[in-house]
C-alpha cells in the first residue's frame, strides 16, 4: 500500500471514505468541525442522536451526498482521552481500517482534529498500516477488500519521511504477524533459518547458521536437548549489522524460535498446542527489527540471534529428569520439558556473547505466567541493568509497545537451584514469569540484559478484550526498532 501526507483541506481528499476519530464526551474542533459544517451539521446530529460515542471499535460510515469529495465520510472511536496511549492509538487505527476494508474501502484519508494531535502521525500510519494486514491468508473465498492508499491531512507540512518511517514500521510489525500465524508444516526451523537468509542478503549482513554438526561442536547441548523429539534439524542463526564499525555498544536482539511446541514428553493439552506453531514469535521479532535496522543504516552494531527448532515427542526426545549441560558450561536439570524456550535461549545468549554483544535483548513467548500477571495488554520485562531498562522503557513508550518490568528479587534465586545440577528448568512454585527470566540472567555473564516475555502480548485470543486485535499482534518489532535508535543516537 502507499502512505502519503498531503497539505489539502479533508473536503478536498480524492478517497472512498474521509475517517474521523471521536473521543468520548469530547466535542467537535478544527477539521472536523469545518466537515461537520460543510456536511450539513451531520457529525453533530449523529452524536446528538447518541449514534456515535466514540468507543474503542466503534466505526459508523456515512453518505456525504457529494458536498465532500470522498463519497463517504468514516466515524471511529478512540475511547477516552484520558486513556489514549500509543497502543490503544494504533489498535483503535487498526480496527477503523479493518472496517473500511469490510465496506470494500480502498483509498482512505484520515484527518488530524481533536482527540489527534500532529505529533501522533506516526502511531496513526502504523495503526493503519497494520490494519492492512490479513490474517485469512490461506483461505480460498472471498476476502476484505485490500487498504491499496492512506492519505493523511493536517499533521503539518513535510510529513513525508516521517509517513514513509510509519509505513515502514507498521510493515515490520505485520511481517512478525504473518510469520507467526504461518503453519508449522511450512514454517520448519530450517525455514526460519531461510527468512534469516533473505534479511541477510536483501543488507548484506554478516551470517552464520550453525546445524546439528555445528551445534554438537560448540557444545550448544541445549538447543539439541530441545530438538532431539523431532526429525526437523535444529538452526542457530546469527545475522549481524554493522553500523558502526565495531565502536561503541554491539547490541543483540535473541530470539525464542520454536516453530512448534508440542510440550515434549510433558505434554500440552490439545487445546495448549492450539496456537503454538507462534511459538517462534521472539525469532520473527528479532529478525523483522533487523530488517528495518539494516535499512535505515543505523550506526549501531546489531546482531541478531535465534535458536529454532521443534520441541516434539519423538523416541529421542528429552525426558524430564535428564541433566543436560549447555555451552554457557552450566548444567540443567530437565524436570518439565514443556519449560524449553528458557533452554535454546540460554544456548542463544552464549552465542551471542562469544560473538562479541555488550548488551543483550531477548524475546520469547516464554512464559503462562506472564499472561497471569499481565494479560495480552502488555509485554512482561526483567532487566539486571538500570540504564537499558530505561533505554527500553523510553522506546516502549515511543513505540506504542507495553512494557512493565517486574523486580528480580533476590530470594527466588534459591527456587532455580537443583539437588544434582546447577539449576533447572521449570517447578519453581511461584514468580514464574521472574524465575524463567532469573534463569535466563544465569548466562549473560553480567552484560546488559532485557528480558522481553510476549508470551501473552504476542497473540490475543481472548474475544472479550475487544480493543486488542485478536490473533498474531507483532508485539516488540517496534519496541527493539525504537531501542535500538535510542543507542545509535547515543542515549545512554
Amino acid at each position: 500500500m502507499r502512505a502519503l501526507a498531503l497539505d489539502v483541506p479533508p473536503q478536498q481528499l480524492a478517497v472512498d471514505a474521509v475517517a474521523v476519530a471521536l473521543a468520548g464526551g469530547q466535542p467537535l474542533a478544527g477539521a472536523a468541525l469545518e466537515l461537520d459544517r460543510l456536511l450539513g451539521g451531520l457529525i453533530s446530529e449523529v452524536l446528538g442522536a447518541g449514534e456515535h460515542r466514540g468507543r474503542p471499535n466503534e466505526v459508523l460510515p456515512l453518505p456525504t451526498g457529494g458536498r465532500i469529495s470522498a463519497r463517504r465520510l468514516l466515524l471511529y472511536g478512540v475511547g477516552s482521552g484520558s486513556d489514549l496511549d500509543g497502543q490503544r492509538l494504533r489498535y483503535a487505527h487498526h480496527e477503523m481500517v479493518r472496517a473500511a476494508r469490510n465496506y470494500g474501502y480502498r483509498r482512505l484519508g484520515v484527518v488530524c482534529a481533536p482527540p489527534l494531535s500532529a505529533g501522533q502521525l506516526g502511531a496513526v500510519v502504523e495503526g493503519c498500516v497494520m490494519g492492512a494486514w490479513e490474517r485469512r491468508s490461506r483461505q480460498t473465498g472471498s476476502r476484505a477488500t485490500s487498504l491499496d492508499e492512506l492519505q493523511v491531512t493536517g499533521f503539518g507540512t513535510g510529513r513525508g519521511d516521517d509517513v514513509a518511517a510509519a509505513l515502514q514500521m507498521g510493515e515490520a510489525t505485520n511481517r512478525v504477524r504473518e510469520w507467526q500465524n504461518l503453519p508449522p508444516n511450512e514454517l520448519t526451523p530450517d525455514a526460519l533459518a531461510g527468512i534469516g537468509r533473505e534479511v541477510a542478503g536483501r543488507h548484506g549482513l554478516d551470517l552464520e547458521v550453525l546445524g546439528p554438526d555445528e551445534l554438537r561442536a560448540g557444545g550448544y547441548r541445549l538447543l539439541l536437548g530441545v530438538a532431539a523429539g523431532s526429525a526437523q534439524p535444529p538452526r542457530l542463526l546469527r545475522l549481524e549489522h554493522r553500523g558502526a564499525g565495531g565502536s561503541g555498544p554491539r547490541l543483540a536482539l535473541v530470539g525464542k524460535g520454536i516453530t512448534f511446541d508440542s510440550g515434549g514428553l510433558s505434554l500440552k493439552t490439545a487445546t495448549g498446542m492450539e496456537t503454538m506453531k507462534a511459538d517462534m514469535a521472539g525469532a520473527a521479532v528479532v529478525l523483522s527489527a533487523l530488517d528495518v535496522i539494516a535499512a535505515r543504516r543505523l550506526p549501531l552494531d546489531v546482531m541478531a540471534v535465534v535458536a529454532a527448532t521443534e520441541n516434539m515427542t519423538g523416541p529421542a526426545a528429552q525426558r524430564p529428569g535428564d541433566v543436560v549441560v549447555g555451552a554457557g558450561g552450566k548444567s540443567v536439570e530437565i524436570t518439565n520439558t514443556d519449560a524449553e524456550g528458557r533452554l535454546v535461549l540460554a544456548d542463544a545468549l552464549t552465542l551471542a556473547l562469544r560473538r562479541g554483544a555488550t548488551h543483550l535483548v531477548d524475546l520469547a513467548t516464554l512464559t503462562g505466567a506472564a499472561g497471569t500477571a499481565l494479560g495480552h495488554a502488555g509485554t512482561v520485562a526483567v532487566s539486571n541493568d538500570e540504564e537499558l531498562w530505561g533505554l527500553t522503557e523510553r522506546a516502549a513508550e515511543l513505540a506504542g509497545d507495553r512494557a512493565w518490568r517486574l523486580p528480580l528479587y533476590p530470594e527466588y534465586r534459591g527456587l532455580l537451584r537443583s539437588r544434582i545440577a546447577d539449576l533447572r528448568n521449570s517447578g519453581y512454585g511461584e514468580a514464574g514469569a521472574i524465575c524463567a527470566g532469573m534463569f535466563l540472567e544465569q548466562f549473560v555473564e553480567n552484560r546488559p540484559w532485557v528480558h522481553l516475555d510476549i508470551a501473552a502480548s504476542s497473540w490475543n485470543d481472548n474475544d472479550d478484550l475487544t480493543s486488542i486485535p485478536r490473533g498474531p499482534l507483532g508485539s516488540g518489532a517496534r519496541l527493539v526498532v525504537k531501542l535500538a535508535e535510542l543507542l545509535a543516537a547515543g542515549d545512554r
